[in-house]
Formats: C-alpha cells, structure tokens, sequence
C-alpha cells in the first residue's frame, strides 16, 4: 500500500507576511475573502496607509497583484486588493 501526501503550503497574504505562519498585521482592520476558479481576493480595508505600506511593498515583490484605492479626502484611509494567480 503506497500513502500519497500532497500537502499544499498555503499561500495567504498573512502567511506570506508570517513566513510561513499566519500574520495578521495590525493595519488590517477589516478583512474580506472571496473566491472563484483559480484565483482568490482578499480586500482590506485600512486607516494606516503608512503603516501597510513597507508590508505592501513585500507582497508585491513577492508576487502579489497588491491594488490600492484611496477612501475619499483621506491620504491614511484606503481599501487594498491582494490576489495572486493560484499555483
């Protein structure tokens, strides 16, 4: 008898973040998942653009589709779009 373990590594923004671990960053108030063939979205919603920035900066160089829209006047409040391709 031959025992196959496909074990996937997640691939999450936070795990991204956490090196392995999940990371939810403080920056990251509200938190949205959604999910459709092959590829999946997390919105973000912050009000410390600053703060997300340097671990914005590291998704993207990490191979994440990192999007960001300012809410109205504000130069600190954005909604942020992270989605990857899945593997």
């Amino acid at each position: 008898m031959t025992l196959n373990n496909n074990i996937t590594t997640l691939r999450t923004p936070y795990h991204e973040l956490g090196n392995g671990s999940p990371r939810i960053p403080g920056w990251a108030q509200h938190r949205s998942v959604y999910r459709s063939a092959g590829r999946t979205l997390y919105l973000v919603e912050t009000d410390s653009l600053a703060g997300a920035s340097q671990d914005l900066d590291t998704l993207s160089n990490r191979g994440w589709d990192v999007r960001i829209e300012r809410a109205g006047n504000s130069t600190a409040t954005a909604n942020i779009s992270l989605t990857r391709t899945a593997a």
